[in-house]
């Protein structure tokens, strides 16, 4: 059985104010579905984060709808799609009973919607477990268990309720959105908790013959070859702006073993980081004007209206950052006395702006500055 497996869709996502649903029409129109038809997969499991946020915009629910519709109505192809930390489990779960007999898959809701889903292949049944995110106080109601008290146990006592379902002799496929230990984040995932304890151990997996999780935005391992996280749909913060993005093509075999691959999709708009002086990113040639872009600019002096200059050349700068002199030094701050005046305020702007002290011609020129702007209130 060959499945296709992607995550972190996070569709109506917005990226320095600027929605990027556009950016993932054109990705899944004109990348992954194309993928799709050229791998002929078995089934497409999407595991978890399909929306950016519980209430979605409605650009963003048309979106999953014409998926849904080329995937499981045109193509069909079962889908397989667990809710997420950014999604509603309820809103996802809309109709699912119904949507089943079609090959859509919806699971959210524990134990209401996240039942096991058989499939057949040459060699028989292979049993998708969904394991839609939930915190453990979700789990402990469900399962009625006062035992459960963090997301390790959650995830160990869910995963078993479910797998009591699923025949021995079945291929196993577990389907999760969690943190596993020693995973690499990234900057743009929300926390499912504070201080780490929402990290769960590979081990819980060991009973699957394919484990495809979501949550971690990196394509990577999970503490086996056969646990793996596909990784973001697209660059989702300037973290990722060295991240390779794609789907994993995964064969699995009579036995239970996996073949897997990365297949990358490229968008239409990269994520990048360019780091240089002024003047040099101005002259340098570059194909890529439109990627959404950080300027990072080691400049000692100011640059004056550097973001709208920057436009002209790169209409999708996203920020813009001034690395400075002594950069090692960012995010000091002197104290300012009780009393200042306009000069002394200037000098502590211009010192936290550039991590240096104004010059000497600098001083003499400010000076004159403003004595010029205080003649002119005093006329």
């Amino acid at each position: 059985m060959k499945l296709i497996h992607t995550a972190d869709w996070h569709l109506g996502k917005l990226f320095y104010g600027r929605t990027l649903t556009d950016e993932q029409e054109w990705i899944l129109k004109n990348q992954f579905l194309p993928m799709i038809d050229e791998e002929r997969p078995d089934a497409v499991i999407l595991a978890g984060d399909v929306y950016d946020r519980s209430v979605p915009p409605a650009e963003a629910v048309a979106l999953f709808d014409d998926m849904v519709a080329e995937i499981v109505q045109r193509r069909k192809i079962p889908f397989l799609v667990i809710s997420g930390n950014h999604d509603s489990a309820e809103r996802l779960s809309f109709a699912s009973g119904l949507l089943r007999g079609e090959g859509l898959y919806m699971c959210g809701e524990l134990m209401k919607t996240a039942d096991p889903v058989f499939l057949e292949d040459q060699w028989g049944t292979v049993a998708f477990v969904p394991l839609p995110f939930a915190e453990p106080a979700e789990v402990r109601m469900a399962l009625q268990d006062d035992t459960i008290h963090d997301y390790e146990a959650a995830e160990r006592a869910l995963s078993a309720a479910l797998l009591a379902r699923v025949p021995q002799n079945c291929r196993r496929v577990a389907v999760a959105h969690a943190f596993l230990s020693g995973g690499a984040p990234s900057d743009s995932e929300r926390p499912l908790s504070i201080g780490g304890s929402d990290q769960i151990p590979a081990d819980i997996f060991q009973p699957y013959h394919y484990t495809a999780l979501g949550h971690l935005h990196g394509p990577q391992k999970a503490g086996a070859d056969n646990i793996r996280y596909s990784g973001s749909l697209l660059k989702y913060s300037f973290g990722e702006a060295r991240q390779k993005k794609g789907v994993l093509a995964v064969d699995l075999d009579g036995q239970g073993r996996t073949g897997i691959r990365f297949v990358p999709l490229v968008p239409r708009r990269d994520v990048r980081i360019i780091q240089g002086r002024f003047a040099d990113i101005m002259a340098a040639p570059d194909q890529g004007s439109d990627d959404f872009l950080l300027i990072r600019l080691e400049d000692e002096e100011p640059v004056i209206d550097g973001m709208a200059r920057l436009r002209m050349k790169y209409p999708s700068v996203m920020a813009l950052e001034a690395l400075g002199r002594n950069n090692a030094d960012a995010g000091t701050r002197e104290n300012i006395p009780g009393k200042v005046t306009e000069q002394d305020l200037f000098r502590t702007f211009s010192q936290e702006f550039r991590k240096q002290d104004l010059s000497e011609k600098e001083e003499i020129y400010m000076n004159r500055l403003w004595e010029d702007i205080l003649k002119e209130d005093n006329l």
